[in-house]
């Protein structure tokens, strides 16, 4: 049973760890530029994008919080056999590479090229 309890929190934190790299590269922060870029869209404003960062590290925390009482319900109790212990280590391992990942992923999108490029020097 206690496997099943860890196995469901580290799947809801796998989740909102999702939800949140999702969030911040709708919000286009980018690290593919000269250091923290956000990313300007001619279809959003500075409140949306501040609102989709910060939703966006907000779930970051709640999955980095639930992924500590995953390891926690799966690891306590009586001694814990080894394929308990297996299951829990590899679930929350594998939660931590996929959130990781795909936030590397995020933050190296590089930003669009302009729709509206500068003018060619002593041409404007």
């Amino acid at each position: 049973m206690r496997i099943v309890g860890s196995v469901s929190l580290a799947t809801a934190a796998t989740l909102i760890g999702l939800f949140g790299n999702l969030m911040l590269g709708l919000a286009g922060l980018s690290l593919a530029g000269p250091g923290v870029t956000v990313i300007e869209y001619s279809d959003s404003d500075d409140s949306e994008r501040a609102i989709g960062i910060g939703m966006g590290i907000i779930a970051l925390v709640v999955w980095l919080v639930l992924l500590f009482p995953a390891v926690l319900v799966g690891l306590r109790g009586g001694r814990p056999t080894r394929a308990r212990r297996a299951t829990v280590w590899i679930v929350v391992g594998l939660s931590t590479v996929l959130v990781l990942g795909t936030l590397f992923a995020v933050l190296a999108t590089p930003p669009p090229l302009s729709e509206y490029p500068p003018p060619e020097w002593n041409r404007a």
